[in-house]
């Protein structure tokens, strides 16, 4: 191997380390970059900036199910929903979502109980992407029960979901 060899395979060997290095902290900065505020109380008096990692420290909770929005059976991954709000002690009658585009539904808060809804982070044991409905999305146990396939709780399956404000 000549000179000019071994200081290009060093190089490649040098970059390949960086752009390894830099993926591995970008991964972990997309998992503790804040994707969720919660707020609570008449006047947002209580305000949470969640991360992923944050809500996977709260609680994980595995739905294996189809939707009528993706092709097949999927597992989502995320925090149940009831788990987050009791985690982060908020009360109140109806939890308005809203997504990254302003769009919002409101979801009484009886949807939060176990077994329901997980606001889920992952998908088959991947983020979900932005242009695949994520960074977060509201999920239900829609092939569990009947009464997780109504257009009422379809519509309550927010994507994009940045924010929850938590209404007296």
């Amino acid at each position: 191997m000549t000179t000019n060899g071994i200081f290009s395979f060093a190089r490649a060997a040098f970059v390949a380390a960086i752009v390894a290095t830099q993926g591995i902290a970008g991964t972990t900065d997309a998992i503790e970059a804040p994707v969720l505020e919660v707020t609570a109380g008449q006047v947002p008096d209580q305000t949470f900036s969640l991360s992923v990692q944050d809500l996977r420290d709260i609680a994980v909770r595995n739905i294996v199910t189809s939707t009528i929005w993706t092709e097949g059976v999927h597992e989502f991954t995320g925090v149940p929903l009831y788990a987050l709000l009791q985690h982060l002690n908020v009360t109140g009658s109806t939890i308005q979502a809203v997504a990254l585009n302003d769009y919002a539904v409101s979801i009484p808060l009886s949807d939060a109980r176990t077994g329901g809804a997980i606001v889920a982070f992952a998908i088959d044991g991947q983020p979900i992407p932005r242009r695949e409905k994520g960074p977060l999305w509201i999920i239900y146990p829609f092939d569990q029960s009947p009464e997780y396939r109504t257009e009422t709780v379809y519509s309550r399956s927010i994507w994009q979901l940045n924010r929850l404000n938590i209404i007296e």
